[in-house]
């Protein structure tokens, strides 16, 4: 490279540099003269501790989050688990009707 070359370079480096600082200055602005707004809290944070609501928090559970049963299920005792009575009062599913050994459906009209 010759030094004309160089020289050039670095003219053209320092021009971008530059010019990119006055122009991010006047996009951004003087951080001094930069102010935020807070809003006051509604409710303040306290550090009393509240006892959890028993429907949502199962505390003799091994997971003392509450259990969740899909259907009629329904767990009377509140232990966290479905006894068998419990089990039973919430089986909810059909019997499926047997299909004979035939294998094939026999067809009407015949």
């Amino acid at each position: 490279m010759k030094q004309s070359d160089i020289f050039s370079l670095i003219l053209i480096a320092s021009v971008g540099t530059l010019a990119a600082f006055f122009v991010c200055q006047s996009l951004m602005g003087d951080p001094d003269d930069a102010s935020v707004k807070f809003k006051a809290l509604v409710s303040p944070v306290d550090s009393a501790l509240v006892v959890p609501d028993p429907e949502v928090f199962n505390g003799a559970a091994i997971n003392p989050t509450v259990e969740v049963y899909v259907g009629a299920c329904e767990d009377v005792d509140q232990n966290g688990i479905l006894d068998a009575a419990e089990l039973e009062a919430c089986t909810t599913v059909e019997e499926e009707p047997e299909e004979e050994e035939g294998g094939e459906p026999e067809a009407e009209g015949e």
